[in-house]
């Protein structure tokens, strides 16, 4: 019994990871987005990422090709174009470490 509830307790830890995050992988994959953008000649002027319910980062630890996945961040974000214009996407952003990302991609809707 008593292995069943520390069971239960550790999956509950898990599955806390897919809580709303706000640390510092969030400003580390917008600076990449902003790179992203500005390196492939985008109409975009700003990347904001909105800090709502759907901003979560799930621990993933993993090699992906031979690439080292710590996290993978996942959220909605603003691109703010340089007439003002706004466009609001979904985005994913893999994370070698919390200060590093690797990949970035805007999920079409």
């Amino acid at each position: 019994m008593k292995r069943a509830l520390v069971l239960a307790a550790l999956l509950s830890i898990t599955g806390s990871s897919l809580a709303q995050y706000d640390g510092p992988a969030v400003e580390t994959c917008r600076a990449y987005a902003k790179r992203e953008i500005s390196f492939y000649g985008s109409k975009a002027a700003d990347v904001v990422f909105k800090r709502d319910q759907a901003l979560t980062i799930e621990r993933y630890t993993r090699d992906v090709g031979s690439q080292f996945v710590s996290s993978v961040l996942m959220g909605n974000g603003v691109l703010v174009m340089k007439d003002g214009v706004k466009d609001e996407q979904p985005f994913i952003c893999l994370l070698a470490d919390e200060k590093r990302a690797v990949f970035f991609y805007w999920l079409p809707r």
